[in-house]
């Protein structure tokens, strides 16, 4: 989002009324502003709070616009939301009693807020975001596509795992920021989608911990530790969560029936291109090491069902899978905190996690030790 700094907009009384009001109302902020002409649609207004664990929305408040102005008093607690106006949405966060003054310069083609301390830091995150995101990944994955263009296959699997590699580092920069600038901010909630369990965690807690002794009846809040809890479930000698669910043919598959195994629980897509490079490796690993005690369960965070059992045909991957086939809100993913792809854990034969993220070489080593561990 481009930030426009020292635009005057008027404001004129209250013309925008509250319809709809849900949740706990502890707190309120206010929006206003003039919205040009350009973007003003059919004048519809719409304030929704973004649940990022669910990957959904939750209206919070409408309304319609008044010759372009609105003055919105929000009866909702601090947090993640969404504007809408006609078809503009725009994020943004918002602190208790903040006054966000909502705003475009005419021929603008979207919406900005300014005003707002807790929103300013969400901006910042969201510029450092972007520019990680396109020095570390999107860099790597445009190399990428010209090596698979021009059937340079050994470098596509190179700069697949340098895009996998920047991937984390890019998440790590994403909680550096966060540790030094978000803390006590709303804005935590917003950052937090893109954690991980095992770099910081105890930095992460205690930020946590704090901000839920200063807003303990915060929705937030609660979301917050529930969050900080999943990882340290997930922590290295963990005994690995249950997971069930459907394979491909319909039959059904669980985790734990497949205890005395040392196990690959996989998360993966159709649609992620590492994730099927990934699937080439698997192969060969599967094949030299299934009658030694090894299998893989596969969990898919595929919509499509056609997709899903197309890639696993393409990629000969003849280990057990199962998918809940409602993408990013599939319970299955969020049981193991997974938001980024791939992602993977070893489990032993015990049931306990003993790897994260393991993959060429660094994987066969550790699979070969846990393996041995059990004759």
């Amino acid at each position: 989002m481009l930030y426009c700094h020292g635009l005057r907009l008027p404001v004129a009384g209250l013309l925008l009324a509250l319809l709809t009001s849900l949740g706990d109302v502890r707190a309120a902020f206010e929006l206003a502003g003039r919205i040009p002409e350009s973007l003003r649609a059919d004048g519809e207004v719409e304030v929704v709070r973004e649940r990022i664990e669910e990957r959904d929305t939750q209206p919070v408040a409408k309304g319609r616009l008044e010759a372009g102005v609105l003055a919105l008093r929000v009866e909702a607690e601090p947090g993640l939301y969404r504007l809408r106006i006609g078809s503009q949405e725009t994020p943004f966060v918002a602190g208790e009693g903040q006054r966000l003054v909502v705003g475009a310069a005419d021929g603008d083609r979207e919406v900005r807020l300014e005003g707002s301390p807790d929103h300013a830091l969400f901006l910042a995150y969201e510029a450092l975001r972007r520019a990680s995101l396109r020095q570390h990944v999107l860099t790597v994955r445009e190399a990428q596509q010209a090596a698979r263009s021009r059937g340079d296959a050994a470098a596509v699997d190179r700069l697949t795992e340098a895009e996998v590699e920047g991937y984390r580092v890019h998440r790590r920069e994403l909680i550096d920021f966060t540790l030094s600038r978000l803390a006590g901010s709303p804005a935590l909630y917003a950052a937090s989608l893109r954690w991980e369990g095992d770099y910081r965690l105890a930095e992460l807690a205690a930020v946590v911990r704090d901000f839920v002794k200063t807003h303990p009846d915060w929705q937030i809040s609660r979301r917050l530790e529930s969050r900080v809890r999943g990882f340290e479930s997930l922590a290295l000698g963990a005994p690995a969560p249950e997971l069930a669910g459907r394979a491909p043919d319909g039959s059904a598959v669980a985790l734990s029936g497949l205890r005395g195994k040392v196990v690959l629980l996989d998360f993966w897509a159709s649609w992620c291109g590492p994730c099927r490079s990934e699937n080439r490796h698997y192969v060969e690993l599967y094949q030299t090491h299934r009658d030694a005690g090894f299998e893989i369960l596969a969990v898919s965070v595929d919509h499509d069902e056609r997709g899903w059992k197309a890639a696993i045909a393409k990629d000969r991957a003849t280990w057990r899978h199962l998918s809940d086939l409602v993408g990013w809100k599939s319970p299955l993913a969020a049981t193991y905190q997974v938001t980024a792809l791939p992602a993977s854990f070893l489990i032993d034969r015990e049931g306990r996690i003993v790897a994260k993220d393991l993959r060429g070489a660094a994987l066969t080593q550790e699979l070969k030790r846990q393996l041995a561990l059990g004759r």
